[in-house]
């Protein structure tokens, strides 16, 4: 057979496929035009139909008219009291936040590989956001976080934020309160002095239009015991960067600058911000600061600044073979993106599975609360075969969300149902295992938290332990602050609430414990004669 004969086949087949289809399409029944949405066509052009799941709603009207009702019972109230605003309405609340712009809401879902599916959603707002929905941002552009963020990062976030819209939604929220001396004081509060600015509140607010990046790796091969936490946690790196807000970055140098706790360094184009010394304990994997890129006039927070001074050369995520699987088929254009490996997110649900593990030992939980609670994790902790993304982008006809990943709208819709009773249940018998627990008032400090989290009140040994070792790393923490400092009390930590007063567990006491610069030993005598020795490392500057 010729080759030529056989693609006219196969397009001839794919003709009639089409044809096919269409027919099935054609003959879904339509409803009459008079009873149709108005909303319908626009909104389904953003969807796609025949896959594994198809919503549509209009909500037109819906808003106002539950306001309404509500208006009326609030009149209904005002006979009885005379406590209730005489300006509140619900009307009014529901409007000054924009609620009533969405006129319609459709959600599509279909399969996209194995275990993955491709979901859309649009919030329909033909006369533009209006309140709190100008929140996220104005026109979509290139997302920049392809550009910015390293190739190995493992999760990853972008945000459009118009946080200058906060101040006009909030007073007009105030007003369909009828809490007018509110609205008259939130705006005398906007013409207050900011500190160190030259410039208002209001002005301030009005000028923290943003754009939020996030980027995290994790390395499971570093493993760091911090104080405080149960369990250990993998090597964790991240920078937070926030873009056109650099007005910021000088009063902060210049603020920072009178403080010697912190170090200034200026480069061409960049300006640091960091800590004098390194952090004391398993701390110091962490190499924080600020960095501000003059250029892109962007501000980072990072927990390792080599990472944040790297950011956006070399090899960048839009080049990672991951992200390009995981935004196919998504706009490169929007407002909004996040992004994750499946690497990145077994490490974090292993390391939350085992926090909810050692917290399940410290309720002492009954086998049904234990068994619920692991069910709940194993719905949540679902790991999918491939990256995923998703992403928000503003267009004409209003919020569209598209993503890539391994729910459905499907299983969101159903597990919001399904999981209520479940969630109800776990809260009932936790909630059972709670009686007689010592409140947090009852908690003298850190260590006996530890140990109520723990589950090992029968264990004062490992109390007082906790106890010597949180005593140490408040002490690291006051030399840190206090860089001319050779020693210090722990009535001292105690006073400037650096520790709680710890209470004796087994007949010990640490008063006059006294901590050195130059590192040492704690150690305390228990109510037998033993004692409990912690060794803690010097703190340089």
């Amino acid at each position: 057979m010729k080759i030529t004969t056989r693609i006219q086949q196969i397009l001839a087949a794919g003709m009639v496929s089409a044809a096919l289809a269409a027919s099935a399409v054609a003959q879904v029944p339509q409803v009459k035009p008079e009873d149709a949405s108005k909303h319908f066509a626009a909104v389904s052009k953003h969807l796609e139909l025949g896959g594994l799941y198809y919503s549509y709603m209009d909500v037109d009207g819906d808003l106002a008219a539950l306001g309404k009702l509500g208006d009326r019972f609030l009149d209904l109230a005002r006979k009885e009291t005379k406590e209730i605003p005489k300006d509140l309405s619900a009307v009014k609340i529901i409007d000054a936040l924009g609620l009533n712009s969405v006129k319609a809401i459709g959600m599509s879902t279909r399969a996209a590989g194995k275990e993955l599916y491709h979901n859309r959603a649009l919030l329909y707002m033909p006369d533009g956001p209006k309140g709190l929905m100008k929140l996220f941002g104005g026109k979509a552009a290139p997302l920049q976080i392809a550009s910015w963020a390293p190739a190995d990062t493992g999760a990853a976030l972008q945000m459009d934020l118009t946080l200058s819209t906060l101040l006009e939604t909030i007073e007009t929220v105030l007003k369909a309160s009828g809490q007018e001396a509110l609205a008259t004081q939130f705006k005398f509060a906007q013409s207050l002095p900011v500190p160190h600015l030259n410039m208002t509140v209001g002005e301030l607010v009005g000028k923290l239009n943003t754009r939020v990046m996030v980027a995290m790796r994790v390395d499971e091969t570093k493993k760091l015991q911090l104080p405080g936490m149960p369990v250990e946690m993998p090597g964790l790196q991240m920078m937070i960067a926030l873009d056109d807000v650099d007005f910021l970055m000088e009063p902060l140098a210049g603020m920072a600058e009178t403080n010697d706790n912190v170090v200034v360094e200026k480069g061409e184009g960049f300006t640091v911000i960091r800590p004098n010394s390194a952090l004391p304990g398993d701390l110091d994997y962490f190499k924080p600061g600020l960095y501000y890129d003059k250029k892109a006039k962007r501000i980072v927070l990072t927990s390792h600044l080599e990472m944040a001074k790297e950011a956006g050369k070399g090899n960048t995520l839009g080049g990672s073979e991951q992200y390009k699987m995981a935004m196919m088929g998504l706009p490169a254009e929007a407002n909004g993106v996040s992004f994750i490996t499946p690497q990145c997110m077994k490490a974090s649900i292993s390391f939350y599975s085992q926090v909810m593990k050692e917290s399940m030992k410290s309720t002492n939980a009954n086998g049904a609360a234990e068994e619920a609670v692991k069910l709940l994790m194993e719905i949540l902790s679902e790991v999918p075969a491939a990256p995923v993304a998703s992403v928000y982008a503003n267009v004409p006809e209003g919020m569209l969300f598209m993503s890539n990943t391994n729910s459905t709208h499907k299983g969101t819709m159903f597990f919001s149902v399904a999981a209520m009773p479940l969630a109800v249940m776990v809260a009932m018998t936790t909630a059972t295992d709670f009686r007689g627990m010592p409140s947090k008032r009852q908690m003298s400090g850190p260590a006996k938290t530890k140990d109520f989290l723990e589950g090992r009140p029968e264990a004062p040994d490992n109390t007082v332990k906790n106890n010597l070792q949180q005593i140490a790393f408040s002490a690291q923490t006051w030399f840190i602050d206090h860089p001319k400092d050779k020693e210090v009390t722990y009535e001292t930590l105690v006073k400037n609430e650096l520790i709680f007063e710890l209470d004796p567990v087994a007949g010990e006491s640490y008063k006059g414990l006294t901590l050195k610069r130059a590192g040492g030993e704690l150690s305390v005598k228990l109510k037998g004669g033993a004692a409990l020795t912690h060794k803690y490392q010097a703190v340089t500057d």
